[in-house]
């Protein structure tokens, strides 16, 4: 028997392999952290304080907004989608349905945990393969939207820059700003926040990079 969701391995029984089962589980841990990511793409621009020295004027949101980001975020997206599968489960094993009560982050957490704890017989049952279809699809949408696909030459770089936090003597950081798309961003070794809205600025304000290579890549952009 062939796995039905990677459609390459071979099965002595089941209907999950090894490794989209162990694929399946990542994807189940990440969804809460990227379901709560989605929302700095909602969040307006803020004006950066004193952890950039004063220098970073008003930010901007990256608008236009993607209404990819309000349906993922929605109660019935990723949420929706996890809170049917985990319904699914307790169907197919005769367990008591749940209520959908709470936050949409707790909810969101809860359904995800609790279908992390059902892999094994996830990786045994007959719809298996569809959940650990649908939950890959789920992670997909939110990297296509948090990093669009672009051309090789184009795509971003595995850090965002040097950071430019200033101590009280008047020091820059400059330690390099790592690209995350599941956790906030921060500096490794004074821990100060870049979240998205603040990208601009950081590239703006890199050493050695002029305002007219700022201005290309805002037109290019």
């Amino acid at each position: 028997m062939i796995c039905t969701l990677c459609k390459t391995s071979t099965l002595r029984y089941g209907t999950l392999c090894s490794t989209c089962t162990t694929d399946t589980l990542a994807h189940l841990h990440r969804l809460p952290r990227m379901w709560a990511a989605l929302e700095d793409w909602l969040t307006p621009g803020v004006k950066g304080g004193a952890q950039y020295g004063g220098r970073v004027r008003q930010a901007e949101a990256p608008l236009p907004l993607d209404a990819e980001v309000l349906t993922l975020r929605a109660a019935g997206g990723i949420t929706g989608i996890l809170e049917d599968w985990r319904d699914a489960v307790r169907d197919a094993r005769d367990l008591p349905e749940e209520e959908r009560i709470g936050s949409l982050a707790h909810r969101v957490a809860f359904a995800a945990n609790y279908l992390a704890g059902q892999i094994h017989f996830i990786a045994l049952w007959e719809q298996g393969p569809q959940l650990g279809r649908e939950v890959r699809q789920l992670v997909e949408r939110v990297e296509r939207h948090v990093q669009p696909a672009l051309p090789e030459e184009k795509r971003r770089p595995e850090f965002l820059g040097h950071c430019i936090a200033v101590d009280p003597s008047g020091v820059i950081c400059g330690a390099r700003i790592p690209l995350v798309l599941d956790r906030p961003v921060q500096c490794e070794w004074c821990l100060c926040p870049y979240p998205p809205e603040t990208w601009l600025q950081l590239r703006f304000f890199q050493p050695g990079l002029t305002h007219v290579d700022t201005a290309g890549d805002l037109a290019a952009a």
